[in-house]
């Protein structure tokens, strides 16, 4: 698949490579779709908890919150590992 972003997306690609984040463009674009990998993830996980509660269903908010902010920081330190 070829792609052609935007020239903003694409500077902003660059500058990424050139200040040493990423090694490389393909690199920095392999990590934005990661990232919007987790987000449709933890959309369909929020969908579904509507759906859960929609139906009677429901969680102690407490530790649904400490499994988000879980899962947060390990999106997190994976993109700072990079």
């Amino acid at each position: 698949m070829n792609v052609e972003l935007s020239s903003e997306a694409n500077d902003f690609v660059r500058e990424l490579v050139v200040t040493g984040r990423f090694a490389s463009e393909q690199e920095a674009v392999s990590e934005a779709i990661g990232l919007l990998k987790s987000r449709e993830r933890l959309r369909a996980e929020v969908a579904e908890g509507f759906h859960q509660l929609e139906s009677g269903e429901w969680f102690d908010g407490d530790a649904v919150f400490e499994d988000v902010h879980r899962e947060i920081d390990a999106i997190e330190a994976n993109s700072l590992g990079n």
